[in-house]
C-alpha cells in the first residue's frame, strides 16, 4: 500500500497540494475572519497540522530515496550546510525533495503569521477594515506583510505590546 501511496503523492502533487490547499484558509481569513469555522479551521491546530504531515511525508520521502531505509541519513542532515552561505544554500536547494521542504515550511509559517493577523486585528475595530492588505502581503510575502500589520496597529492603536 505504501507504494501506491508513494506513487500517487509525488513531489509535484504534494507541492500543487500545499499550494492550493492553503487558498481556502487565506480566503477565509481574509474574507471571514470572525466566523467560527475560520476559528476551528484556520486559528486551531488543524491548518498547522495538514502542512506538518506534508512535511514529515516529504521528510521521509528525502530520507528514503537512497539504498535503504534512512541510509546515510547523517550525511543527509549535513543540510546544515546552508548555513555556510548562500552557495550552499544553493546547492542544498536543487535538490527537489529540500526544496518542497523549504516550501512547506514557508507556506506554514505563513499562514501562523496570518492567523495571528486575523486574530489580533479582530480585537481592535480600526484594524478589522485594513487587515486585508497585510494579509495579502503575508500570503505573498510573509515578513513584509506582517511588517506592515504591525506599524499599521501601532499607528492604529497607538501602542504596541512586547508581550500579548
Amino acid at each position: 500500500m505504501l507504494n501506491s501511496i508513494k506513487d500517487f503523492f509525488t513531489l509535484d502533487v504534494i507541492y500543487q497540494f500545499a499550494n492550493i490547499g492553503v487558498i481556502p484558509f487565506w480566503l477565509m481569513l481574509v474574507l471571514l475572519p470572525s466566523w467560527n469555522g475560520t476559528k476551528i479551521l484556520v486559528n486551531s491546530v488543524i491548518a498547522p497540522l495538514i502542512l506538518g504531515s506534508l512535511y514529515l511525508y516529504v521528510v521521509y520521502i528525502y530520507l528514503n530515496t537512497s539504498e535503504g531505509l534512512f541510509s546515510n541519513a547523517l550525511d543527509k542532515i549535513k543540510t546544515f550546510e546552508l548555513y555556510k552561505g548562500l552557495e550552499s544554500l544553493k546547492k542544498i536547494l536543487a535538490d527537489k525533495n529540500i526544496l518542497l521542504i523549504f516550501w512547506i515550511h514557508f507556506l506554514t509559517i505563513n499562514l501562523m503569521i496570518g492567523a495571528w493577523i486575523a486574530n489580533d486585528a479582530s480585537k481592535s475595530k480600526a484594524l478589522q477594515f485594513i487587515v486585508i492588505i497585510p494579509l495579502v502581503l503575508t500570503y505573498f510575502l510573509g515578513p513584509i506583510g506582517l511588517c506592515v500589520y504591525l506599524i499599521l496597529r501601532i499607528l492604529a492603536a497607538q501602542k504596541l505590546k512586547l508581550f500579548d
